[in-house]
């Protein structure tokens, strides 16, 4: 059976077999998928994967949230791309490549993440329809690249049979978790290779008992199933354990804790502070003398200027002591609770907007510090 066109329901004509049909005969085009769920788009050259994601109202616009969520883009720099977007040919990812604040390698392990991440949870679909229509397919990748599909599809079905194995230790993404005992106590448990020991160390030091299973998996780029996968070790290990949701709610709504400083500990960062206090005087200046006209009915309301200044310099201050961390010690610390240990930072610092969390990961390019979500 040859295919150039192909249509039917997930319930006469598996995943699987889709798979394997565009995989044997090496066939170009577009597979879609449609379910409750949204729509998804595989796009193939001669077999092989070029990329999956959902279907949105921009081209690889989930690729560009996925990068900003992963914090290899800001949400500003995202924003500032669209109108050139949409006046060009090109999209987000591709013009932030252009720009060097992204490199093609890093676009493409991500692009390569998206695309697992897309299958797993399409094989996980029990209704829906798809359609296959054999056409061109532009991709500036290199074919040898590419994931095969039928490696793709067998990785797929090996992770959906696995998951129904610890998902009852982790039943939600929207799960918190906390910590009840150090990562050595973990390591002491799992006996586990250095590798998968990489691996399960920044998902340790994101369980804060604030940020949820699918934040951490953004982070980490490890996927959703190694991540949920290590979550679930920990919760066996009796290392973490999960926080009621009612708890996660009344912590997310705390009121802003007022900073407790010592003096001793903050003269060194007076004289970093002065350029920031005298913008922050100037945004208070210009508000006083020429205030913004009232907004027209129906207008998005922005954030005030001294709500936006505030937060920045929290950010730079909590850049700074990391940055200070590396000089004086040799290294990037391990997490941002180190920073309170020391003479750096105060504990109420972590904290930023509604007592959320600043998020710190470490890589193998540096660190990626992200402010907390509004």
């Amino acid at each position: 059976m040859t295919v150039s066109a192909l249509r039917g329901n997930l319930e006469d004509f598996g995943i699987a077999d889709v798979f394997q049909l565009i995989g044997q005969q090496r066939k170009t085009g577009v597979l879609e998928f449609s379910g409750e769920a949204g729509t998804v788009r595989l796009h193939f050259d001669r077999g092989a994967v070029v990329s999956a994601a959902p279907v949105g109202s921009m081209a690889e616009g989930e690729l560009a949230e996925f990068l900003v969520r992963s914090g290899r883009l800001s949400r500003q720099q995202v924003d500032s791309l669209i109108p050139e977007c949409k006046a060009s040919a090109q999209t987000v990812p591709r013009l932030a490549v252009s720009r060097g604040w992204i490199d093609q390698e890093s676009l493409e392990a991500i692009e390569d993440l998206l695309t697992r991440e897309t299958f797993f949870e399409v094989l996980r679909w029990e209704r829906g329809a798809f359609m296959f229509n054999a056409q061109e397919v532009e991709h500036q990748r290199k074919f040898e690249a590419l994931l095969g599909a039928e490696q793709i599809l067998m990785d797929g079905l090996r992770m959906v049979d696995e998951w129904h194995s610890f998902t009852d230790l982790v039943p939600s993404l929207d799960g918190v978790y906390q910590k009840v005992a150090g990562f050595e106590e973990y390591r002491r448990a799992m006996s586990l290779e250095p590798s998968l020991l990489e691996a399960a160390e920044p998902v340790f030091q994101l369980v804060d008992g604030r940020i949820s299973v699918k934040r951490i998996i953004d982070l980490t780029l490890l996927g959703s199933f190694d991540t949920v996968r290590l979550i679930a070790d920990m919760v066996r290990a009796e290392v973490i354990e999960a926080v009621e949701p009612e708890v996660v709610e009344r912590l997310q709504n705390l009121p802003l804790p007022k900073p407790s400083v010592n003096v001793r500990q903050a003269i060194p960062w007076v004289a970093g502070a002065v350029p920031t206090v005298l913008l922050l005087l100037a945004v208070i200046f210009g508000a006083l003398r020429s205030p913004e006209p009232s907004p027209a009915i129906g207008a998005t309301l922005g954030r005030k200027p001294l709500e936006a200044v505030r937060q920045s310099y929290e950010t730079r201050a909590l850049r700074n002591a990391v940055e200070s961390h590396r000089f004086a010690v040799g290294s990037w610390p391990g997490s941002l609770d180190q920073l309170v240990t020391g003479p750096l930072l105060a504990d109420s610092a972590l904290a930023g907007v509604e007592a959320r969390p600043y998020y710190y990961v470490k890589r193998e390019d540096g660190v990626i510090l992200l402010a907390p979500e509004r």
